[in-house]
């Protein structure tokens, strides 16, 4: 079976093998090649094909695209909406538990500098911020390699087929990403630590494919610092949840007693679900 070439393949080979937001606003304008390439979605949102995602919500695109995607299936996707707004549409209808499952591990973790979304073999890292601002955004998985000079930092391509390039970066990026790796290979243990507990296993190393979020290169493995299974996570999130419900219906209502009743009313939540 012949292998189905994405647009953004059909673009690299074109000769479009580097890519920033100074080109990608350049090339939209000027290069009706490249204009070729492109499609409007305001309702997209996160996925596997996403390479990179550009911010223009300061300065929007022909006075109104927000955002620009570079996608390996679709080419180059433009939204009036906002990064922001594109992350929360998949936080909110496709991630199970949105960020909170994120949030809950790197905070098990004290990783402080982590700024990414971890799915095994996806990880989808912020540039600047995270899910109070709008970014730039870019899939680790696609590339095997970084290099960073001076404000900028330059992502190579597995193979290295295509290079992306982002301005004005944190000076503690490089901490950033390696914590956003070690949260990710933790999230993947425990992943498969849960499958191989209900008899689903699947090999640790079956979804490597040479890009960087599998390199230890770039992160330190953690073994020692997994104390906790899936589980263990979920029910913290569940009690999180909880608390949060709790002290909004006694600020609501003015029953502040509720709040230090939080573990009784907990505590009973959790035996009957358990048992029914």
């Amino acid at each position: 079976m012949p292998v189905i070439q994405g647009r953004f393949e059909l673009l690299v080979q074109n000769g479009y093998r580097h890519w920033s937001k100074q080109l990608v606003e350049k090339r939209l304008t000027e290069d009706p090649l490249v204009r070729q390439y492109v499609v409007h979605n305001d309702d997209y949102h996160f996925n596997p094909n996403t390479i990179a995602i550009y911010n223009f919500a300061d300065n929007p695109m022909f006075g109104e695209y927000k955002t620009v995607v570079l996608d390996q299936k679709e080419g180059i996707v433009i939204s009036t909406k906002s990064s922001k707004s594109v992350l929360h549409k998949y936080t909110k209808h496709v991630l199970i538990s949105g960020l909170s499952l994120q949030k809950s591990i790197a905070r098990i973790l004290g990783l402080a500098s982590f700024h990414s979304i971890s799915l095994v073999h996806l990880v989808f890292f912020s540039l600047h911020a995270y899910s109070k601002k709008n970014t730039d955004w870019v899939g680790l998985h696609f590339f095997e390699d970084f290099d960073m000079q001076k404000n900028s930092i330059t992502f190579k391509s597995i193979k290295n087929q295509y290079t992306l390039s982002f301005d004005n970066i944190n000076p503690c990026i490089h901490k950033r990403i390696s914590d956003s790796l070690q949260h990710n290979d933790i999230l993947s243990r425990i992943t498969h630590r849960y499958h191989e507990s209900i008899s689903w296993s699947c090999p640790l190393n079956s979804h490597k494919t040479g890009s960087m979020i599998f390199n230890t290169d770039f992160y330190k493995p953690t073994d020692a610092l997994i104390s906790f299974n899936f589980k263990h996570v979920i029910d913290e999130i569940i009690h999180d949840w909880h608390y949060i419900y709790i002290c909004h219906v006694a600020r609501e209502h003015d029953l502040w007693f509720l709040r230090d009743k939080h573990g009784y009313f907990y505590g009973r939540a959790m035996r009957n679900r358990q048992n029914y």
